[in-house]
């Protein structure tokens, strides 16, 4: 058991002998996935309270990464539920931040950063349409942004990632509140949405994807299909090449296209057509080796990153190879599709 993990948890465990009734231990168990008939049931603790924190304790592997963060849905519950008071609540935070967790300013979720990307996101800015957006910070201390120009040619998503990601119909709902459309029309939303985002992307292949992730998946997932985000910036540079003389300091700025499938897992897809690799029609070993440095930096950080070449996405051959991709990436993070 790691040491932050270790003192959080004992820590919580004197929080629930000290503030909890036995009933409200188990309700915060077993609303976190916890099961009492996987635990024991002759462990010698003295109060019962006690013994029931230690026999759920005992479940668990705290080497394992998966157990941990059932462990913080635990604390979740306890910051969500309405039987505990909010004095209580805030020391549960204070406590997990000692510890070296984030909670989220929704004030109940917990960010584990040892697998995928803990941290959540702040600024969704995509599908640019024209001039680079200018960036300023507007609070440092906070990290948050304000476009203060050319806000007109992108979008920015700045609501809060939940834990499942972000899917179809909660961007849908976002562009129908910025749009100002009625809740009623929700259909018309969808496709002026589809249209803005298919807006953005600059090739065949790009189109390609985009249309089949819709044609294959949206009937089967409806609205809880993770959204297909296109043209992210996950880098920014203030300056542009005409003001670097031609000189790239980040080699790659925006991704083709971006899937949050949780508030941790997040999939980078790109389409390579020979600009990522030669110069005028020739190969350039350096070109390549800079875009596959960014993927290593990127994977160390937690994304995963997948890349078609231009070629394998011709016809329907492209189409079927599309489809087995997404089929397989869907089956990989357990969303199920007929």
């Amino acid at each position: 058991m790691i040491n932050n993990i270790e003192v959080l948890a004992l820590e919580f465990r004197e929080f629930c002998v000290s503030n909890r009734v036995v009933r409200n231990i188990e309700d915060i168990f077993l609303k976190a996935g916890f099961d009492t008939s996987d635990v024991s049931q002759d462990r010698q603790v003295s109060g019962t309270r006690r013994t029931l924190v230690e026999e759920f304790y005992a479940s668990i592997g705290w080497e394992n990464v998966e157990d941990i963060r059932k462990f913080l849905k635990v604390i979740e519950y306890a910051l969500i539920l309405s039987f505990v008071d909010e004095d209580q609540k805030e020391w549960l935070r204070q406590l997990c931040t000692r510890c070296g967790f984030e909670v989220d300013q929704n004030g109940y979720t917990i960010y584990y950063t040892s697998r995928g990307i803990g941290k959540p996101v702040k600024n969704l800015i995509f599908v640019s349409i024209g001039p680079k957006p200018e960036i300023v910070l507007s609070d440092s201390v906070s990290n948050d942004i304000e476009i203060v120009k050319n806000a007109e040619y992108c979008l920015v998503y700045d609501l809060p990632i939940k834990l499942h990601g972000l899917l179809w119909g909660e961007l849908v709902n976002w562009w129908s509140e910025l749009t100002e459309s009625p809740s009623s029309d929700y259909r018309n939303s969808e496709r002026k949405l589809y249209a803005r985002l298919r807006k953005s992307l600059a090739t065949n292949e790009e189109r390609l994807l985009f249309r089949r992730y819709f044609e294959k998946f949206h009937d089967s997932l409806g609205n809880k299909s993770p959204a297909l985000i296109p043209q992210v910036y996950l880098h920014y540079d203030p300056y542009t090449i005409k003001q670097l003389h031609g000189q790239k300091r980040l080699t790659h700025q925006r991704m083709d296209f971006l899937l949050l499938l949780s508030d941790r897992n997040r999939i980078v897809i790109e389409i390579d057509g020979k600009q990522h690799y030669s110069a005028d029609g020739i190969a350039e070993p350096k070109m390549y080796a800079k875009m596959v440095a960014e993927d290593r930096l990127l994977k160390l950080t937690g994304y995963e990153v997948y890349r078609f070449g231009n070629y394998e996405l011709q016809g329907e051959s492209g189409e079927a190879l599309i489809d087995e991709f997404l089929h397989s990436l869907f089956k990989k993070y357990e969303i199920e599709v007929e």
